[in-house]
């Protein structure tokens, strides 16, 4: 099934198509497409999505396309047609709509008009259930990213604050180390001095373990701060 000439992915205009730039009196669908949110006509969605549908009856697979015994596939695209819906031996190369017509890229499965009667709304319906079918997969993809990155920093905080222990850990070793030599030192006489020297070890050890509780505190606020993601699709 030929796909139109790619018209970039910039953001289109109200009205109109990103993909092939046409201005639809109808609505546009939006769905997501090579990884992009995008803003497409009732043909280009079918035509970017040859295999979630039939190309006749314009019934939606979602996904589960027919069984290979009751499909056939069109020997120039990928599309799949129903064998009871292909006018055409099953013995014989199929082709479909799209493919057959005389001028393939400029063929449409919706035509611009100011009414829309059964079959255009059959055909309308089907490209509406394809965009649907896009986001809510799209959906489900960030909010899985997301949950994952929330998960992910709650490790990161839990190993920093685990780091932050061992510091603390660490110095207070090595205070109390201090203090004992101190003790065991040869001013054993002097004992303001070493009264002195113990009452600022302790000091220096509280003044760590509050700049330690501050630590901790900032970085839990900073990382409380990122994990307010942004999954909007």
């Amino acid at each position: 099934m030929p796909t139109p000439i790619q018209a970039g992915n910039r953001q289109s205009p109200t009205g109109q198509c990103s993909n092939c730039g046409v201005s639809t009196l109808h609505f546009l669908h939006h769905l997501r497409h090579g990884g992009i949110q995008r803003r497409l006509c009732t043909s280009c969605v079918l035509r970017l999505h040859p295999t979630s549908f039939c190309t006749v009856c314009f019934a939606f697979y979602d996904g589960v396309p027919p069984h290979p015994s009751k499909r056939i596939s069109c020997s120039k695209c990928a599309s799949f047609t129903h064998t009871h819906c292909a006018a055409t031996s099953p013995l014989s190369p199929y082709i479909c709509t799209p493919c057959n017509n005389s001028s393939p890229s400029s063929f449409s499965f919706f035509h611009q008009t100011d009414r829309i009667d059964k079959k255009q709304a059959v055909v309308l319906l089907c490209a509406a259930r394809i965009a649907a079918s896009s986001m809510s997969k799209a959906a489900a993809l960030a909010k899985e990213e997301a949950e994952k990155k929330v998960r992910e920093a709650a490790c990161a905080r839990k190993r920093a604050r685990e780091a932050l222990e061992h510091l603390v850990w660490v110095s207070n070793e090595e205070s109390a180390r201090r203090q004992e030599e101190i003790w065991n030192g040869n001013n054993n006489n002097n004992g303001v001095a070493m009264a002195i020297a113990i009452a600022n070890a302790k000091d220096d050890e509280e003044e760590m373990d509050g700049d330690f509780e501050s630590l901790v505190r900032d970085l839990e606020n900073t990382l409380v701060k990122e994990e307010g993601l942004d999954v909007a699709i």
